[in-house]
């Protein structure tokens, strides 16, 4: 399985496949989301994402979007949305990061609850630096 950035302009041609993979991927907050999928969509088309995707035989069979933040000591990959079969697969996540380190990211980040968060540790190593909390106001 092999990890391809999409161009913007390519996003609305595979948008049937990679949506319904991302959407299972929106998280609710508060009973409120974050993100539609339809807002990821438009950051997606408009550069403010970016879309990779996974790879095999020449079929889509996972997705990301990913953003990536200049903070005043790192530059931050941040995996804002993961879905489909192998994405978090270590292999791939390599490929993930070694796009990121392509972008001058020095950090990857993903946000995450529950289920999601032993996934990360236990396939990607990844470990919780903080626990958010909100409210509404």
């Amino acid at each position: 399985m092999i990890i391809q950035s999409v161009n913007p302009t390519h996003i609305h041609q595979l948008w049937g496949k990679v949506g319904p993979m991302l959407e299972s991927a929106c998280d609710v907050a508060l009973g409120e989301l974050d993100c539609t999928i339809d807002q990821l969509k438009l950051q997606l088309v408009g550069g403010a994402q970016t879309l990779l995707v996974a790879v095999e035989d020449g079929d889509i069979k996972g997705a990301a979007s990913i953003s990536v933040v200049s903070l005043p000591n790192h530059r931050v990959a941040i995996l804002t949305a993961t879905g489909g079969r192998g994405i978090t697969n270590p292999d791939v996540m390599n490929q993930v990061v070694a796009w990121a380190k392509s972008q001058g990211a020095t950090k990857l980040r993903a946000h995450a609850s529950g289920a999601r968060i032993r996934l990360y540790r236990q396939q990607l190593g990844l470990i919780a630096t903080e626990t958010v909390v909100e409210k509404l106001i």
